[in-house]
């Protein structure tokens, strides 16, 4: 018996746009975002969906709404996918970070596993958060097609269990552009990807390029 299990980043956010280090701050989605959903929504229209979960932060419900825009489900919230509680990084400029906080950013580009966020989450407490709401997602959707809007750190997490089945998998783990598409089955307690970071509902021109932002060379950004 496979469940099927659509793994959505949210669209753009303002945070994204502005360069930020989100964590929780909880933003609201940008103008390119909310097209990015008009057409994620599309995308999804002639799709079978048995439920709809969430993140319960704004730009990740807008998401999920999307998605079920054309289905008669309801969006649940689940607090295990959740972004990571970075503390007292939230909402910092992705330049401030490695200027406040010079430890936590070379552990973020060289060893993410390892980080520890001042006044928030450690990696491996966020690694097992995800992946447990990922279980009792799937545990209560035998058989089933489920929609799933998170987050990019979320994502990475999950990435990192199903490729590697450790958290040390992050130190090599994807980024998720916005409104991505990653298909999970799930069967017999194995998982395997079917595809990941899938944009093709998007013009081109919206497609950002997906980076892996360095702190110690400050350059272009992925924004959490």
């Amino acid at each position: 018996m496979v469940t099927k299990v659509y793994l959505i980043r949210h669209c753009q956010s303002m945070g994204n746009l502005g360069g930020r280090f989100q964590g929780r701050f909880d933003a609201d989605v940008s103008p390119d975002g909310q097209k990015q959903l008009e057409l994620l929504g599309l995308r999804f229209r002639n799709e079978h969906l048995d439920a709809v979960y969430t993140s319960p932060l704004l730009r990740a419900r807008k998401t999920a709404q999307a998605l079920a825009k054309y289905h008669p489900v309801d969006v649940t919230d689940e607090p295990g996918l959740l972004e990571i509680d970075v503390g007292d990084m939230e909402n910092l400029l992705l330049s401030q970070v490695a200027e406040r906080f010079p430890q936590v950013a070379w552990d973020w580009d060289n060893a993410p596993d390892q980080c520890r966020f001042p006044g928030g989450e450690t990696m491996e407490e966020v690694y097992a958060r995800v992946n447990a709401a990922l279980d009792r997602i799937i545990q209560g959707n035998p058989g089933k097609t489920v929609a799933v809007a998170t987050h990019g750190g979320a994502l990475r997490n999950i990435w990192a269990r199903v490729e590697t089945g450790s958290p040390e998998g992050l130190r090599r783990s994807q980024v998720f552009g916005n409104t991505s598409v990653s298909l999970l089955e799930a069967e017999g307690g194995a998982l395997h990807w079917r595809y990941t970071n899938d944009l093709s509902h998007l013009p081109e021109e919206m497609r950002k390029p997906r980076m892996y932002y360095r702190f110690d060379q400050g350059k272009g950004a992925e924004p959490v």
